[in-house]
């Protein structure tokens, strides 16, 4: 059977997660965050167009990569006491999060294993960064047992539990654990997946994970496609697009860009999303007026599964899915 978004994230769950995560952003808007406008994350142009707000937060499209990002968007600073602080950061990480993980081992965390394996063969020393309760680095292991494992994890509930699992540990961000020498430039391959949406500056975060491998080394990073299918068609509406969680979709164009200013050598920017049709049909069945063209309402509220699954499909191989991986070389 076709993964389900139901599978992956309850809907008593996820309500209750993004009605704290509106309730913490409307905090750090009210409070001492400071705001700072950025150019696009992607490409680096600065012609913003305004798309919609969301949770009290300005979501603007790049007019040169049409890149969807928030604008203005929380300091670092603001950002990493957020992480650590908020409600919906620590319901995420002891309700949310505990209650799905297994339900998400086989069909998100072996694939993805096997996935990074594809790529990276069997290196010497793997870091993952953004690790949480290391599920991904466990289905790693079971496929390539000799490989050197390292987690990068700034929850501390979730580096208490990397611990308890043997997995070597830097406790902190990306950039802290690229500023130590006994992880600085180690890594034949480095990792990290669902962060990207999550960071205001995705450039000094490739930045950083280059700094964690050696010269050469492979990096693998997913997060949320701002071109994707179910991002676009949805807008306001798209459950994901939840800031101040989530700050920053780059779409293809966005990513490709961003190699270059990163000096990145690509070798492969995909979206293997499985969801996006789900998430939309879901959408459409409590409001079919999100769904305006009548051809994709046809397809999404009335046709058969088989149908709806060739429409993902052809969405992964076109690159019109919102979930992405990029693939590159330090």
């Amino acid at each position: 059977m076709s993964l389900r978004e139901a599978d992956i994230r309850p809907a008593d769950l996820l309500a209750e997660y993004l009605r704290l995560n509106e309730a913490d952003g409307k905090a750090l808007l009210t409070g001492s965050g400071e705001m700072q406008q950025r150019a696009c994350p992607g490409c680096g142009d600065d012609t913003p167009v305004p798309a919609f707000d969301k949770n009290g937060f300005k979501l603007v499209r790049c007019g040169g990569c049409d890149t969807l990002y928030v604008n203005p968007v929380p300091s670092a600073g603001s950002l990493a006491a957020f992480y650590r602080h908020s409600q919906s950061s620590d319901y995420w990480a002891k309700v949310f999060f505990p209650a799905v993980a297994e339900a998400r081992r086989q069909p998100i965390y072996r694939p993805r294993a096997e996935r990074v394996a594809a790529y990276a063969g069997k290196p010497a020393r793997l870091i993952d960064v953004g690790a949480g309760t290391g599920l991904f680095l466990e289905e790693f292991h079971a496929l390539s047992p000799d490989v050197s494992i390292g987690a990068v994890e700034p929850g501390s509930a979730h580096a208490v539990q990397l611990r308890e699992k043997n997995v070597e540990t830097f406790e902190g961000f990306a950039d802290e654990a690229a500023a130590d020498p006994a992880w600085a430039g180690v890594a034949d391959v480095v990792t990290c997946f669902e962060v990207l949406e999550h960071v205001s500056d995705p450039a000094a975060l490739f930045q950083d994970l280059a700094a964690l491998a050696r010269p050469g080394g492979l990096l693998i990073v997913s997060g949320l496609s701002g071109s994707g299918f179910d991002i676009r068609t949805l807008g306001v509406l798209s459950k994901p697009v939840s800031p101040p969680h989530h700050l920053t979709f780059l779409s293809i164009a966005g990513a490709e860009s961003l190699l270059r200013r990163c000096r990145l050598d690509r070798i492969d920017i995909s979206t293997p999303g499985e969801l996006d049709v789900d998430i939309v049909r879901n959408a459409a069945l409590q409001n079919p007026e999100v769904l305006r063209d009548p051809d994709v309402r046809q397809l999404i509220l009335e046709a058969d599964d088989a149908a709806r699954r060739d429409f993902q499909e052809g969405l992964k191989v076109s690159r019109q899915s919102s979930h992405m991986w990029i693939v590159a070389r330090s």
